[in-house]
């Protein structure tokens, strides 16, 4: 029953954040229209994912992170799945950005896929970021891993 309740309250939260952050997400885009400046829109439809997928591993993140132990870092998992992740988030708006305005090509695969792939994107870099922290394998034998 303690466990429900543990995964029942995240669920609760989470849902919470996004109602919020599509509340917020409403109230930007109708002021975006005014000066018609969408860069914070853009920015924001990039990074919000993110943060959902940091809170969809949080609850499993902070179960290990109470069992205490020497931490690692996963840098194959970060390398294989969170840069890529990362470049289609940081595409998906640093283009439309004084940084990159004219001279950085949109990838074709976010033109084709729109926001839903900039959305999956960011749910995984979110996700493989927390989940790249590990408990080190330092004291394990062989045959535990």
């Amino acid at each position: 029953m303690k466990r429900f309740l543990y995964y029942f309250i995240w669920t609760m939260a989470i849902g919470l954040v996004l109602y919020v952050g599509m509340y917020f997400q409403q109230q930007l885009t109708e002021w975006s229209k005014t000066p018609f400046n969408l860069f914070p829109l853009q920015v924001y439809i990039a990074l919000f994912p993110v943060a959902i997928g940091l809170l969809l591993r949080t609850p499993k993140f902070l179960l290990q992170f109470k069992n205490g132990g020497p931490w690692s870092f996963d840098w194959i998992l970060f390398t294989a799945v969170g840069l890529p992740a990362l470049y289609l988030v940081l595409m998906a708006f640093l283009p439309f950005s004084s940084l990159g305005e004219g001279w950085l090509p949109i990838p074709a695969l976010l033109i084709v896929g729109g926001t839903t792939v900039s959305t999956v994107a960011g749910l995984v870099f979110g996700y493989s970021v927390l989940a790249s922290f590990k408990e080190s394998d330092a004291g394990k034998s062989v045959g535990d891993l």
